[in-house]
């Protein structure tokens, strides 16, 4: 076995697919739908009368169909490469937001509009990017999944504004069609010169830890590490998504005007960059577990903060740290415990959990709101869970749980 590349090498050979897998996943369906919807929670209900709840269930579609093709696009992925299925995502996702911008009054409508999304952008999920980017390198693995994940915190930061913009000065279907148009002006010709997989061989590979070595998936879902981290994050991606989603207008109830909200979620953005770089910097160099641990429990004191109607600004600060600790954390922690062998697989039923928590979070708190008129039991109710989730992570251990040789 080669010793380890020296660090300045694994950048210089990898910082163009990084580049691109974070323009890709800032882009895809874990970042500008899900840092978006809430621009659109009052437009909609304004022009259709639909509740927050009603609106909130576009993410829900979304989330569920990302619970059933997480698992597929990992399969493809090792099938066909990273690059092709993230190429033909990118080109769904934009015919899924026009889609969207063709839905009229129709809730069946607007909710197949966003299952037509899920299903033509599955591809671009972060299953495909972080595959990339993880098997480019070993050593600052975490940091070059955090600087990846930064794409979400730049449209986290940049989204919010630009499409409130577009929907007050054009409305709400031009919104939907700026964000089709942006996969094709920004995303493709960034994706389609740069990024790529690195093919290895034993021979070749000066990485220790390449695609050849690690768990299947089987070995992986036999452990109780595995149980234990994708409950963690299904618990965390309840209460991330129910915040994110539903803080626009949280912030409304407190008689924040629709320009501040919007400016809030800037906020949120500069957190959550903030949080992919720190932590990817700190799960290279401290015990990982302790360190996810350490940014899973930030949301309960966010929770806690809007429900007794303390200030604002460190809430939606401590909840983007948190947000950009998330999938860049799922995908370390997947690495670290299982290996590469078949990392896009195991990756891909992992996401497919935390999937399904950022599609029920939303709808939980905008249905606590809607029927006890306050957000005040739902963000009881996060702060818990989160709390939870973080004692599951710590108790996962630092060792690392792969098989001693690869299987084919």
């Amino acid at each position: 076995m080669r010793p380890s590349a020296p660090e300045g090498s694994e950048f210089a050979r990898g910082w163009t697919v990084v580049l691109a897998a974070s323009v890709g996943v800032g882009l895809g369906i874990t970042g500008v739908p899900i840092y978006t919807i809430g621009q659109f929670v009052r437009p909609l209900a304004e022009a259709f009368g639909w509740s927050r709840a009603t609106i909130a269930g576009g993410l829900t579609v979304l989330t569920a169909c990302g619970v059933l093709t997480a698992p597929l696009v990992g399969v493809l992925a090792e099938r066909f490469g990273v690059r092709r299925v993230a190429i033909a995502g990118m080109i769904g996702l934009a015919a899924g937001f026009l889609g969207l911008s063709l839905s009229g009054g129709s809730v069946e409508a607007y909710y197949l509009g966003w299952a037509a999304l899920a299903i033509l952008g599955a591809g671009t999920s972060p299953i495909v990017w972080t595959a990339a980017v993880a098997s480019w390198f070993e050593r600052n693995r975490g940091l070059a999944l955090g600087i990846t994940l930064c794409g979400t915190g730049v449209v986290a930061v940049v989204a919010p504004a630009v499409v409130g913009g577009i929907i007050g000065s054009f409305g709400w279907r031009a919104a939907f069609g700026a964000l089709a148009a942006a996969q094709i002006v920004i995303g493709l010709p960034v994706v389609l010169p740069l990024f790529r997989s690195r093919v290895s061989t034993p021979a070749t590979s000066e990485v220790p830890d390449t695609p050849r070595s690690g768990m299947t998936l089987r070995d992986a879902a036999a452990s109780t590490r595995f149980w234990r981290l994708i409950l963690a994050f299904f618990l965390m991606a309840m209460v991330i998504g129910g915040l994110i989603v539903n803080l626009p207008a949280m912030l409304a109830d407190r008689g924040v005007d629709f320009a501040r909200a919007s400016a809030a979620l800037g906020l949120l953005g500069v957190a959550v960059i903030l949080g992919r770089l720190t932590v990817g910097f700190l799960v290279d160099r401290l015990a990982a577990q302790f360190v996810a641990a350490v940014y899973i429990a930030l949301p309960s004191a966010a929770c806690l903060l809007l429900a007794r109607h303390g200030s604002a600004v460190p809430a939606v600060v401590l909840t983007g740290l948190a947000a950009g600790a998330e999938v860049d954390l799922l995908a370390f922690l997947i690495g670290r415990y299982f290996g590469l062998l078949h990392y896009a697989r195991i990756y891909g039923w992992a996401l497919s959990a935390f999937s399904a928590g950022i599609g029920v979070g939303p709808v939980l708190a905008a249905r606590v709101r809607d029927t006890s008129g306050s957000y005040g039991v739902a963000l009881y109710m996060f702060a818990a869970m989160a709390a939870t989730a973080a004692l599951l992570v710590a108790s996962l251990g630092g060792g690392r749980q792969v098989t001693p040789a690869a299987r084919r």
